[in-house]
């Protein structure tokens, strides 16, 4: 290029040449090119949530959004809480180490806090969140999806080694929110450290647990109580503790799209202000006291949003109840989601937690768990954290995604989105609420529908492969192999455990244990503010979890209950449909007749290759035919149960009646599929024998479970 050839390339004017077509000059010229289809069609795709997308956004979708020129920092607080720091988007590393023992727990700990983790976060076993001792349950209770935490001395356990001045503690405790506390306190005064500079978060979430278990083992009232006394303290005591978590969980994990998740997370916080409030806490030291564990699904721009969107509907629900506005931020916890865990391909999931953790960040979460990529069905091990630790150390050491707050603020796309999401979450939220709150609505069963309904709609869509998620109902591994998994051995943890209890309880210092229960018996009637006092006494000499939760609550009842609102992963069918096709004698082969010109028909083909390797059928591919009468023999000789036709639409009109006679007139006629095909050629070709059709629009669960069913009846 000669010098005056570069000057003009290069030069500042080059732009002027050509006139900046307009958004509507776009459009026209986008409806020539769709030829007659409709626009709206075409050029917009609906969300799960029901939102519009559009396919291109401009400034002019962003002009009217209230808070277009804010910064972080400043309220709504949509851009995060704080305005600036020496790492301006940093947050913690607090990944969930769910081994069953406290030595288990404590070495994982001390070895990946070497690793980059920056906080603690702890997870009662299913005994410990009832609030029960190990040896006072039944076995698969014990170290079941957490750890098995009875006592100060379990605690000391677990957390030696630990600085809990300078390392953040996330406690997850289910309904044994106090009693674990005393256990805190207890252990925090042997080590002479006072609670003043603990951070992180411990407490309970009442409507959390009645979605999982239905019932709660004491009245809600009770367990709102215990809350109250544990803010009362933190807020004078340790002014950085949360204890008034509030999770999505129930509703994510249950299959809830984004913005009925969000509004039902919303009436929850909501339900927790009213309940603190009715204790004497009021709405400012409440929300101070809350913090939000969110859920970060697949779907990358619309979790972003919803993390957005939460902190600025948090916001607004705040300035209604009057508190300032230095007073609305909102604290948040996020961890990958479970729900979109899958079995198959198992190391998808790597991929999968990856894009949910840049979500999470880009949203600007306060703290991540990162789930294993083997969490779904084992007991994860040390590459299996490693490697999902390590996600969130790329993001910040080698992305730098923690130097830059609310980095997709600004997007014309991720500003709409928000928008939208958080307009129609705040239409389900004032639902929520016109109908009594979220309580009455888990006790009328709306909320439960609610949620079932989306989940309906998920499973629809991925059946239809409206919605992918891959390696389960497409882009199948047909040589995928059964993968070991590591499960807790409940019985030999419940006989150490209980052993341990056992030897606890007939120690030399049992007298003076059995001094302080007795105390504690004669003044459960007194004021809140001595109660945590008293508790922490009886933990210091020795009185277990269970102990402690039977004295606090020897004169409630369980109370309410709810239809519980399960785990639904959306992997679950396709797992299950898998499952039933390898139990086959017949193994699952299906056949592949392919009519005609290979280079022609490969598209219908490789469509229908993946269609059945997604029920994990395997697919015998011997050539193509030309004639019918080679076909047919073809097919015999194979021995497979099923066969599919595979060829172009003509084809079906020179070979499809003739084939498929022939395959009838076998001494043991295989099942018959065709891929494809016009209406006409359907209603001729089911007259020659045809059994099924599958295309585009075909719900696969419901074709290859019928197939699967059908095959499990000839074998």
């Amino acid at each position: 290029m000669s010098k005056q050839g570069r000057s003009s390339v290069s030069g500042n004017n080059l732009l002027e040449e050509f006139s900046a077509p307009t958004l509507k000059q776009w459009r026209e010229e986008v409806e020539r090119l769709l030829k007659g289809a409709p626009f709206a069609k075409k050029m917009f795709t609906n969300t799960v949530e029901g939102l519009p997308v559009s396919g291109m956004y401009t400034k002019v979708d962003t002009d009217e959004l209230p808070w277009a020129e804010n910064l972080p920092g400043q309220w709504p607080n949509l851009r995060g809480n704080q305005a600036a720091g020496e790492k301006s988007n940093a947050w913690m590393v607090a990944q969930e180490i769910l081994l069953p023992t406290a030595e288990e727990f404590n070495h994982a700990l001390r070895s990946d806090l070497r690793r980059g983790q920056t906080a603690v976060n702890l997870v009662l076993d299913k005994a410990g969140l009832k609030g029960m001792d190990p040896d006072q349950c039944p076995a698969e209770l014990v170290g079941a999806q957490g750890t098995s935490i009875a006592s100060m001395a379990d605690l000391e356990v677990a957390l030696d080694g630990v600085d809990l001045e300078t390392t953040a503690l996330f406690l997850q405790t289910g309904s044994a929110a106090l009693p674990v506390t005393a256990l805190l306190l207890a252990m925090l005064k042997k080590r002479g450290k006072y609670p003043n500079k603990l951070s992180g978060c411990l407490g309970s979430d009442p409507v959390f647990g009645l979605a999982e278990m239905g019932q709660l083992p004491l009245e809600l009232g009770r367990l709102y109580d215990e809350l109250a006394t544990i803010s009362r303290w933190s807020a004078q005591e340790a002014p950085a503790l949360k204890t008034l978590p509030v999770h999505e969980d129930p509703w994510h994990d249950g299959g809830a799209d984004s913005a009925l998740s969000l509004a039902l997370v919303l009436a929850s916080a909501v339900q927790m202000l009213k309940a603190m409030q009715q204790r004497g806490l009021d709405p400012e030291t409440a929300a101070a006291r809350i913090q939000f564990n969110l859920c970060i699904g697949s779907d990358f721009f619309m979790e972003i949003a919803k993390v957005r969107a939460l902190r600025l509907l948090w916001s607004d629900i705040l300035d209604a109840a009057g508190c300032p506005e230095v007073a609305s931020s909102a604290r948040i916890h996020a961890r990958t989601s479970r729900r979109t865990q899958s079995r198959l391909d198992l190391h998808v999931n790597m991929l999968r937690v990856t894009t949910q953790a840049m979500s999470a960040v880009f949203g600007g979460v306060d703290s991540l768990h990162v789930s294993p990529f083997d969490e779904v069905d084992s007991v994860p091990d040390e590459f299996s954290r490693r490697i999902a630790r390590n996600v969130q150390l790329m993001l910040s050491h080698e992305c730098h995604f923690d130097q830059v707050r609310d980095a997709a603020g600004g997007s014309w796309y991720v500003e709409s989105l928000t928008r939208d999401l958080a307009e129609k979450a705040w239409g389900i939220f004032q639902e929520i609420e016109a109908g009594g709150g979220i309580i009455e609505g888990m006790k009328t069963g709306w909320v439960q529908d609610r949620v079932e309904a989306a989940a309906e709609l998920r499973k629809s869509r991925l059946a239809t492969r409206k919605d992918v998620l891959v390696g389960t109902n497409q882009y199948a591994d047909p040589l995928e192999t059964k993968h070991e998994t590591r499960q807790v051995d409940h019985s030999t943890v419940h006989a150490c455990r209980a052993e341990v209890m056992k030897k606890m309880r007939i120690s030399g210092a049992q007298d003076e244990h059995m001094l302080v229960l007795g105390r504690l018996e004669k003044i459960m009637d007194a004021e809140s503010g001595d109660l945590l006092a008293l508790l922490c006494d009886a933990a210091t000499h020795g009185a277990t979890l269970g102990e402690l939760t039977d004295i606090l609550r020897h004169d409630t009842d369980p109370g309410l209950s709810v239809r519980t609102i399960e785990l639904r992963r959306d992997a679950e069918p396709f797992e299950d449909l898998r499952r039933q096709v390898a139990a086959l004698q017949s193994g699952g082969r299906v056949f592949a007749m392919c009519l005609g010109d290979v280079a022609r028909y490969m598209p219908r083909l490789d469509f229908t290759r993946g269609f059945f390797q997604v029920g994990g059928f395997e697919v015998l591919e011997l050539g193509s035919f030309t004639s019918a009468f080679d076909a047919v023999k073809a097919a015999d000789e194979s021995g497979a149960l099923v066969v599919m036709l595979v060829g172009l639409d003509k084809t079906y009109d020179d070979l499809g009646a003739v084939t498929l006679k022939g395959l009838r007139a076998l001494s043991h006629p295989p099942i018959s599929i065709l891929a494809g095909g016009s209406a006409d050629q359907l209603a001729e070709l089911n007259e020659a024998g045809l059994d099924q059709s599958i295309n585009m629009r075909s719900n696969i669960l419901d074709v290859l479970g019928k197939l699967a069913q059908d095959l499990g009846g000839q074998s």
